[in-house]
């Protein structure tokens, strides 16, 4: 299995498990991802309005499950 280790701007390391490959994601790499997803996934539904949340919160949890990582502690002190 190979490791990539990379640090976002306040140092932070999340480990992704894709399949037989690990690689730590920054903050931003991980936001960047779920945001991805999030838009594809409003963009499917031709962005009807009021399911924003839906689609991150879908998106979030999806990206997840694909990485057995937590919820984001971007913001945390």
């Amino acid at each position: 299995m190979k490791s990539l280790e990379s640090k976002g701007k306040q140092g932070k390391r999340f480990v992704a498990h894709n399949g037989p490959e690990n690689s730590s994601l920054s903050d931003e790499e991980r936001l960047e991802h779920i945001r991805t997803a999030a838009y594809f996934k409003a963009s499917s539904r031709q962005f009807d309005a009021g399911q924003e949340l839906d689609d991150w919160l879908e998106a979030e949890a999806e990206f997840n499950a694909r990485t057995q990582e937590g919820p984001c502690r971007a913001n945390e002190a």
